[in-house]
């Protein structure tokens, strides 16, 4: 297969796969780790302990990743729960921003008993820094200590680069339902530049959301309420494009690899018939609304337009698959 095509299979058996695809395809990988990446978040999502192990023996050397092995193993068997890796994961966290990242994103998986006191330590070495290990931050729930919760708001508002603050939302958001408040308020703070794109920062934000509960119709709700409160055309056009960031990656229905962002999100058919169903009370449609805040020329009203037909046929494929499969 050609590398698209694999990929592509591979997103299949990732949203509809199971553990016997998982174990079918690990000698694949094996084979060939650096031609074959796409198949590591299908054994992060449907693998098992032996296979958490299994990969392990075959791509590490020496405690450390052998060269050409994606990054994304460390990630992988984290988050099927090894937690024999705990210690070996956290050593990784000296390497490259991608090493790291999928060190700290494994060990968010992991109990981490062991290792509370050098997390602690190592986020307060960093605390205020404006860059640092970008995802570090969404290990400070492993403190067990509750006022990280704060301590990351206050280093994302007044010290973090926008280019190094995807780890510290993340990890606001894996603090629970105390965090809501803050989260909802970093979302639309522009200083935060929370669903960014170049940053990257916008996947993690998404990844919060779903982590919090927080659905789409109730942050359309969110943003058109800033809409009516708030005046200011930048203001306006900030809040409503963030909103279209979250939507376009529920369309493309994202993997972020975090399990506690992979609750049950509404169906795209109730997401369609809430932002572009019209309404007995003559509210505008997100597509509506788009073209009164960009301007019906602006490539972001294009957009608007675009996920709305893409929203349409992802929910008549949704819903042809219930049936299908509800037979």
């Amino acid at each position: 297969m050609s590398w698209q095509w694999e990929s592509m299979a591979a997103e299949a058996v990732l949203r509809h796969g199971g553990p016997a695809d998982a174990r079918a395809l690990l000698p694949l990988f094996l084979s060939a780790p650096a031609a074959h990446e796409a198949l590591v978040p299908v054994f992060a999502r449907h693998g098992e302990r032996r296979l958490a192990e299994s990969l392990l023996e075959a791509t590490i050397d020496g405690g450390r990743l052998r060269d050409g092995v994606p990054s994304g193993v460390l990630h992988a068997v984290g988050r099927l729960g090894y937690a024999p890796a705990a210690s070996l994961l956290w050593d990784h966290l000296d390497g490259s921003h991608y090493v790291s990242r999928d060190a700290c994103l494994g060990l968010l998986h992991l109990p981490c008993d062991e290792l509370r006191g050098v997390i602690a330590e190592a986020l307060e070495k960093h605390e205020g820094s404006a860059l640092f290990p970008e995802f570090l931050p969404v290990l400070a729930p492993k403190t067990n200590d509750p006022a990280w919760l704060d301590r990351l708001v206050a280093w994302g508002e007044n010290h973090a680069s926008v280019d190094c603050n995807g780890g510290l939302i993340l990890g606001i958001s894996l603090h629970g339902d105390r965090a809501r408040a803050a989260f909802a308020r970093l979302l639309w703070n522009d200083r935060w530049e929370a669903c960014g794109t170049s940053t990257g920062s916008a996947l993690w934000t998404y990844a919060g959301t779903r982590v919090l509960g927080l659905g789409l119709p109730q942050l359309y709700a969110d943003s058109r309420a800033r809409l009516h409160a708030d005046a200011d055309p930048d203001v306006q056009r900030d809040a409503l494009r963030s909103f279209i960031t979250l939507l376009r990656l529920r369309c493309a229905d994202v993997w972020t690899g975090v399990a506690s962002a992979e609750t049950r999100a509404e169906s795209l058919d109730t997401l369609y018939s809430v932002l572009f169903s019209p309404t007995p009370d003559g509210r505008d449609t997100l597509t509506e609304l788009a073209d009164r805040v960009f301007g019906s020329a602006d490539p972001l009203s294009d957009e608007v337009r675009h996920l709305e037909d893409t929203l349409r046929a992802a929910a008549m494929h949704e819903w042809s698959f219930r049936a299908a499969t509800s037979r």
